[in-house]
């Protein structure tokens, strides 16, 4: 389900032209060495895009469409699995 979540996202970031700004990695709390490193990475990759592309007003309605799809297609994907 995170995975999913996580297309969904990317999608819409990239649809918002926010591409790439956006990371999933796992981590296990010992490794504390491991989550500086991706942290550290991470942050200069978004530095290194500059600061976000949008601008001015952001007009949610396009994205409140795209969320508002998403979620009737996920209702029915699960009023078929069960059987409703």
């Amino acid at each position: 389900m995170t995975i999913k979540r996580m297309t969904f996202l990317q999608e819409l970031l990239n649809f918002m032209g926010l591409e790439g700004r956006l990371h999933l990695d796992w981590i296990s709390s010992a490794e504390a060495q491991k989550f500086a490193q991706v942290v550290t990475a991470f942050t200069d990759k978004v530095k290194a895009m500059g600061p976000s592309p949008l601008t001015g007003e952001l007009d949610l309605s396009a994205i409140e469409s795209a969320c508002e799809a998403e979620i009737e297609a996920k209702s029915a994907e699960v009023q078929s699995v069960g059987g409703g």
